[in-house]
């Protein structure tokens, strides 16, 4: 195949790729968005885009890199390809998991930074899961047939593999530049910075989490408790954790229970908490369920202790018939 005969069909095949990449990083984050502790949006640091090589660097890639294809074509795998950037080396399992368990293509993990570690532990240098994903089936995908085998790349690497990456692409692994002893030496130290930088972040994150686990476990108590008697979904924010804290030492035990038994007593408190709900941040938080027991069994507790402006919780006295200024 010449160049001019292999740009060709490039351009005649260049929409149908970029639509099965986007089909790709799209099934994607749906899986992140079912399994993932926060929304795809947040577990996920840079958005997903597949982008699809340059006609110059495709050309390049096939016939001046002294890479010894015999079908340039069907072996470049990367013509289209989709970067996953995440904080933790964890949150790369996830993905390589969701990625391998897809129904909708065939895979084959083709660079592992863990094996190669093991293979090579004093090296320190580039640092990603690689997978190749091929269509399984002939699919139409939008105004494109997307033809069965038609691969898409896709990274998967932490944010500080990926800064490493982006610092070394241009010098380390381009052919334009003669990458030095001096460069590789001065790469290598970054690296095993960066990956020492990670295990740090896994160390600190997983304490953070065994110190908030009783509180995100009430929350999820109260959330339920919120779904069912409210009769909407709860939205937390940070606003849910400032309240829990001010109240942990005086929550005391059971207070789910003692939730419930409120609310049975008192059901005007639902109707207060969702006509208050579509306009208050405050009142979609499940730890409002928390605000209205504190206030109704420890009224002086739930106002010195109360995280926000004071005007914020006066209206929860106020329904509860208690005097906001008497404490």
């Amino acid at each position: 195949m010449t160049e001019e005969q292999f740009l060709a069909r490039w351009k005649s095949e260049r929409g149908m790729y970029e639509a099965w990449g986007q089909h790709v990083a799209s099934k994607i984050i749906e899986g992140i968005g079912k399994v993932a502790p926060f929304p795809a949006d947040l577990f996920i640091r840079i958005p997903p885009k597949p982008r699809a090589k340059t006609e110059a660097s495709i050309l390049e890639k096939a016939f001046r890199r002294n890479k010894n294809y015999t079908n340039p074509y069907a072996e470049i795998t990367d013509k289209i390809g989709v970067r996953f950037v995440v904080l933790l080396g964890r949150d790369i399992d996830l993905i390589c998991q969701i990625i391998e368990e897809c129904v909708h293509w065939t895979c084959s993990r083709d660079r592992d930074f863990q094996r190669e570690q093991e293979e090579r532990p004093i090296h320190f240098e580039y640092a990603a899961v690689h997978f190749v994903v091929r269509c399984r089936y002939e699919t139409r995908i939008g105004n494109h047939l997307v033809m069965a085998e038609t691969p898409c790349e896709v990274q998967v690497k932490t944010i500080l593999q990926h800064a490493y990456s982006e610092l070394t692409h241009d010098t380390l692994y381009k052919p334009s530049v003669i990458a030095s002893a001096g460069m590789k030496r001065e790469a290598a130290k970054s690296m095993a910075l960066l990956e020492a930088t990670g295990d740090y972040f896994e160390k600190v994150v997983t304490l953070v989490e065994a110190a908030t686990e009783p509180a995100k476990g009430l929350s999820l108590h109260i959330g339920e408790i919120y779904r069912n008697f409210i009769g909407r979904p709860p939205e937390v924010t940070r606003a849910e954790g400032l309240i829990l804290e001010a109240y942990d030492d005086n929550i005391g035990t059971n207070a789910s229970e003692r939730v419930k038994a409120l609310l049975i007593a008192k059901p005007y408190i639902c109707k207060k908490i969702q006509a208050r709900a579509a306009n208050g941040l405050l009142y979609r938080q499940p730890s409002i369920l928390i605000v209205y027991l504190m206030v109704a069994e420890l009224p002086s507790k739930a106002k010195t202790e109360w995280p926000f402006v004071p005007d914020e919780l006066r209206p929860i006295y106020t329904d509860l018939g208690i005097s906001f200024d008497g404490y």
